[in-house]
């Protein structure tokens, strides 16, 4: 294959070191030509990094070199890699210089596309690297890292082995009827069952990818001047909604996300809801009521200096929904009220409404047991679900051939997902999607 080269570190911003990669056969003979140290060539160890020069036309840079023996590296190739100074213009200099003595340019996602190839890792876990590169939260990185080391992998090869063992003994029963335990054929209906129940419960993880990958949406509502903008600021820990003593100050849905505890909260401080004659504050509480009824969890903030049936009218929006009730203005309390006891002006206990936020988003499960985020894994497991199922429905009185069938059909499904038998239009259209330096 082609010698590739690509700025493996983020091209568009200077930084204190840029990575230059090389991957192919003629990887190590391009390093010759351009960097040069004081360990001659053959003496050079791959997986030990020199100090040297990059000398070309009309520049010098001091900087390190790295070899890895093919099939210990990245790709499986022969991988060199120049650490050189971050900013733009070397960089650029030496990639140039690289592609000037043997190499072209990588296209995106090839590097990984070439370990794929190579056997140096799944078609999932080559999505995990992408995963990870996108990746903003903390639970983002974890889930990422999850399917970049292969532990969903690792899972499916053992349902896709159980699930062969199952159908060699389907094969077995046709071929030789008489010699086949009946015990054996009924164990596999087990064996499939609790492959069915792992494919499920993979399934069920998918339903979070959404709070996971754009964040939950946490709908802040109540009457007005009951603290809601100012409880989002006290999130923020910064001044983003305007607060002021007047009534129907918030106007519209104001948006602000942070992350908490690894999660992406994306917070919706609503129009304070009441009676009101003025239009734009009619379209603001109406957008309220909307951001309420849409929202994965809802914090109803009530005031604890005021009686207000309002209040008890708002709460009946929140029926049916994940909702945390929280009582504002403890310090000036005149009316007691059932919830989290917080002052939104000085942050007292916010913490704890965040708490039960995460609590009501199941942050603890979606970090811990991970989700499946991947459109194209859901659709395949979706697909083995069914084959399964099938397969079950009225397994004692089918024939061996047609559990056989489904179980293929069920293998066939759950091996697309590890990169068996995929389309090559489906594995360029993966990679296409990585960066150039991946």
């Amino acid at each position: 294959m082609d010698t590739i080269a690509a700025i493996a570190t983020n091209p568009l911003f200077s930084a204190g070191i840029s990575i230059i990669r090389i991957s192919g056969d003629n990887a190590e003979s391009v390093i010759d030509k351009i960097f040069s140290c004081s360990a001659d060539p053959q003496e050079r160890k791959p997986n030990v990094m020199y100090l040297g020069t990059v000398k070309g036309k009309n520049f010098s840079e001091k900087a390190f070199c790295v070899f890895y023996k093919a099939p210990k590296s990245y790709t499986g190739e022969d991988v060199a890699e120049i650490h050189c100074h971050g900013g733009r213009g070397v960089t650029t200099a030496v990639l140039n210089l690289i592609l000037e003595n043997g190499a072209r340019l990588a296209e995106a996602g090839e590097f990984t596309k070439r370990a794929f190839l190579n056997g140096k890792m799944s078609l999932s876990e080559a999505e995990g690297v992408a995963e990870m590169i996108n990746a903003e939260t903390e639970g983002q990185v974890k889930n990422a890292y999850r399917l970049m080391s292969g532990e969903l992998n690792t899972l499916l090869e053992k349902i896709y082995s159980d699930l062969t063992y199952c159908a060699a003994l389907s094969e077995a029963k046709m071929d030789y009827p008489e010699e086949t335990e009946d015990e054996d054929i009924g164990a596999c209906k087990q064996i499939i069952a609790k492959a069915l129940s792992k494919v499920r419960d993979l399934l069920k993880s998918s339903a979070n990818r959404k709070i996971l990958q754009n964040g939950a949406d946490i709908a802040i509502i109540g009457i007005p001047n009951a603290g809601k903008s100012s409880f989002l600021n006290a999130v923020c820990k910064e001044d983003r909604a305007i607060v002021t003593a007047l009534a129907g100050t918030t106007r519209d849905v104001v948006k602000e996300s942070v992350e908490v505890g690894g999660i992406k909260l994306n917070f919706l401080d609503t129009a304070g809801i009441r009676e009101s004659g003025d239009e734009i504050e009619k379209i603001g509480i109406e957008r309220s009521r909307k951001a309420a009824a849409n929202a994965d969890v809802v914090i109803f903030i009530t005031d604890a200096t005021v009686e207000s049936e309002k209040e008890e009218e708002i709460a009946k929006l929140t029926e049916g929904r994940p909702t945390v009730r929280v009582c504002n203005k403890t310090d000036e309390e005149k009316y007691p009220k059932e919830g989290i006891r917080i002052c939104a002006k000085t942050g007292e206990n916010v913490d704890k409404v965040l708490e039960e936020v995460l609590k009501k988003v199941k942050s603890d499960e979606i970090k811990t047991n991970g989700v499946i985020t991947v459109e194209r894994h859901i659709s395949a497991l979706r697909e083995c679900e069914k084959h399964l199922a099938d397969c079950l429905d009225g397994y004692e009185t089918k024939t061996p051939d047609l559990i056989a069938v489904d179980l293929y059909q069920a293998r066939k499904a759950l091996g697309k997902i590890g990169g068996k038998d995929v389309p090559e239009e489906t594995v360029n259209e993966i990679f296409s999607r990585f960066c150039v330096g991946k």
